[in-house]
């Protein structure tokens, strides 16, 4: 077969355009027929998709889309059934509806189904994804949230920390008390600031910040936060545009990241060395659980980046509700 090429290529080398094409033409015909004849093979090695709409090359579905997701997907299945495929970009995804077969997913088959394939920016600003919603699933996930069950929503914990909350809604109470005299109150920055005291004194026994206008910078930061996880962003739909970062998500995920660093090293420097001092007694907060497992080594050790990023997690969890942001987590 090879040699019954040897005519068209002595023919291209000659300069004869008719017998250079046919080969050229030959060539390209073969190479995709074998294409299809290994694509139909590895298909048929496949169990089939469920059914949906085809969507358009590259860019999958995600056209045909509106602001309102839910009513979109909702009409899908009743076109579809309670389970279809469809491709958002060039990422294959399955939609379900139905409350038998979402009970199957979350509860039956929770492990089969408990990886994520997070954004970008969450990537980021979690540590590579070292927290307990973006890690896969394995022995380090598995561990995560035991120590948040365990250290930060248990009964002893709830009940350790009521004197700090106490303390922090009194100071509130008094602030708001000195600055009756007339003046308007912005409600929405106090409860910020008390709640973002509260739940710092709970992590690691400090209240946040102590120069002027640290509330209104830790707002605006956890605002950005939540903005920048919650975008839609190409890179996410289409991996092959994700090196060239058209939306400039990564690169503004990567400089809110620094800055929430800055705060979450200084605390942890600080109480290294307050235990220096102290001679290791120290009131056990978050903070120094997560830092007992890091020097423990074993089973139970975690890294830096994650002790950063469940304090990260579990700080957002608890101001993210006192932000009005709509958010949309792309899972």
């Amino acid at each position: 077969m090879l040699y019954s090429f040897r005519p068209w290529y002595t023919a291209a080398v000659k300069g004869d355009s008719i017998s250079a094409n046919y080969f050229i033409v030959t060539a390209i015909l073969l190479v995709l027929s074998t294409g299809l004849l290994l694509s139909h093979f590895l298909r048929r090695k496949q169990a089939p998709l469920p059914p949906g709409p085809t969507g358009l090359p590259l860019m999958g579905y995600l056209p045909f889309l509106g602001p309102h997701l839910h009513r979109e997907f909702t009409a899908l299945a009743a076109t579809y059934g309670p389970i279809y495929s469809l491709r958002l970009g060039t990422k294959l995804c399955a939609v379900v509806s139905s409350p038998s077969l979402a009970k199957e997913i979350v509860r039956d088959m929770d492990a089969v189904f408990s990886d994520r394939d997070p954004p970008i920016s969450a990537l980021v600003l979690m540590y590579g994804g070292h927290d307990v919603a973006f890690s896969n699933y394995g022995p380090v996930w598995k561990k995560l949230p035991k120590v948040f069950v365990r250290e930060m929503y248990g009964v002893a914990s709830r009940e350790e920390c009521y004197g700090l909350r106490k303390h922090q809604v009194r100071n509130s109470v008094k602030e708001v008390y000195k600055r009756c005299s007339g003046a308007a109150l912005d409600f929405g920055e106090i409860a910020f600031k008390t709640t973002a005291n509260a739940i710092l004194s709970m992590l690691w026994g400090g209240v946040a910040g102590n120069h002027e206008g640290f509330y209104g910078e830790l707002r605006e930061l956890e605002s950005e936060m939540l903005m920048l996880m919650g975008a839609p962003n190409v890179s996410d739909f289409i991996p092959a545009l994700a090196r060239f970062d058209l939306q400039g998500i990564e690169k503004k995920s990567k400089r809110l990241l620094s800055k929430f660093d800055e705060i979450l090293s200084s605390a942890i420097e600080e109480r290294l060395r307050a235990v220096e001092k102290s001679a290791g007694t120290v009131r056990k907060d978050f903070l120094q659980v997560l830092l007992d497992l890091n020097r423990g080594g074993g089973e139970t050790y975690i890294s830096t980046n994650q002790v950063k990023a469940l304090l990260m997690v579990y700080y957002r969890k608890i101001v993210g509700f006192y932000l009005e942001i709509p958010i949309l987590i792309l899972l």
